[in-house]
């Protein structure tokens, strides 16, 4: 009995340090593919990947008639820098990242992103704030073993903490990430992206 209950407990830790090795890697992975194409980001701008993975738009559409305002608002912008289409986020790639290009070009019609962005609020997570706590720490761990050499690594980092003191979740991107990227994009459930991809985009 007594080696039945080793076995078990050994296999159970093998579980979870396997699991916990792949979510680790799947953390760098999703690091590494943003700073690939956004090298100058800060630490703001990696806890906002994971946050909108976990929370997905929820919060950019309080109703659809100030979405789509804004939404108009931006794309009468000019000087589109940005030029990725579209990029998966967090370390379980639950949304998408989409350039807002698809609609300045005609792609892809303004009312279905706007009803896809709907569509994307309900599936979030929205994990509660000690649950986030944990993940974020999870993140910011990963990071500092990454020695990544942010610039105002420890500014960004007291932010963040603040805002998560506060029982808030919300960041917005870093100053110099919006000036060096001028990002113009939304967030859509990997569900909608994939069936805009099989409709809008073969």
């Amino acid at each position: 009995m007594m080696k039945t209950k080793v076995i078990i407990l050994i296999f159970t830790a093998t579980i979870l340090f396997l699991s916990c090795s792949g979510q680790k890697q799947q953390i760098i992975e999703s690091i590494k593919t943003e700073m690939q194409y956004y090298p100058e980001l800060q630490l703001k701008d990696i806890y906002k990947n994971f946050f909108q993975d976990a929370y997905g738009p929820g919060h950019l559409i309080p109703d659809t008639a100030s979405a789509g305002k804004y939404l108009g608002w931006e794309l009468s912008q000019p000087e589109w820098t940005d030029t990725v289409e579209w990029l998966p986020l967090g370390s379980k790639n639950d949304y998408f990242r989409i350039n807002l290009s698809w609609v300045k070009n005609g792609i892809l019609p303004r009312d279905t992103l706007l009803l896809g962005m709907v569509e994307s609020a309900k599936p979030a997570r929205n994990p509660d704030i000690e649950t986030w706590k944990k993940e974020w720490n999870d993140v910011l761990s990963v990071v500092k073993e990454m020695h990544l050499n942010l610039p105002d690594f420890e500014k960004d980092k007291k932010t963040i903490d603040e805002v998560l003191s506060q029982g808030e979740v919300v960041m917005h991107h870093s100053e110099a990430y919006i000036k060096k990227y001028n990002p113009h994009y939304r967030i859509i459930h990997k569900s909608v992206f994939k069936r805009w991809q099989e409709s809008y985009f073969k």
